[in-house]
């Protein structure tokens, strides 16, 4: 991504009209330490029949990663799926300007990254596989940022994704706009 400077809204929605979603391939979590650690905790839950695991112990994960956390619940509203975010670390909250639990994507993305962002999850689900990219997003409030995020999939009954782990990895979040 080229270097970008801070513009209008107007302008920024010209640039970056939903966001940018790149999939990077997992063996790159060697560049992203505490996100190669989350994974490998992820990885230390599965249970000796392969069932996924309901959650991972926030006490067991780097300190430095907890503020960026969200865990987002699967949501069906007829044919359409969103997230609805069941907790968001104190950096994501401050992020966004307000407390972002309740909330669900279409809450705080444009409808296009909204859509994005489900079905990179939706695939999440459907290969029960971490998922590594690099994301560039406006938030409803005109706020450009870019980071690189690992989703890994949870399920409460160990089969069906029902849930997710997300997280940012915290050197690489940037304000790309004021």
């Amino acid at each position: 991504m080229t270097a970008y400077s801070p513009l209008s809204s107007s302008t920024n929605r010209a640039w970056l009209k939903t966001g940018e979603h790149r999939d990077l391939p997992i063996s790159d979590l060697v560049t992203y330490p505490l996100l190669r650690q989350a994974t490998a905790l992820w990885q230390a839950e599965f249970d000796a029949a392969g069932r996924l695991p309901a959650r991972l112990d926030p006490l067991t994960l780097p300190r430095d990663l907890l503020p960026y956390v969200m865990l987002l619940d699967l949501e069906q509203a007829g044919q359409r799926a969103c997230l609805r975010i069941r907790l968001a670390g104190t950096e994501v909250c401050a992020k966004h300007g307000r407390e972002m639990k309740g909330l669900t994507t279409d809450d705080f993305f444009h409808a296009d990254d909204a859509d994005a962002v489900v079905t990179a999850a939706l695939t999440v689900a459907a290969r029960r596989q971490p998922s590594l990219a690099r994301r560039s997003y406006i938030t409803i409030n005109d706020r450009v940022w870019s980071y690189v995020r690992l989703i890994l999939p949870l399920s409460r009954d160990g089969e069906t994704v029902d849930s997710f782990f997300k997280v940012a990895d915290p050197a690489s979040m940037r304000a790309l706009s004021a």
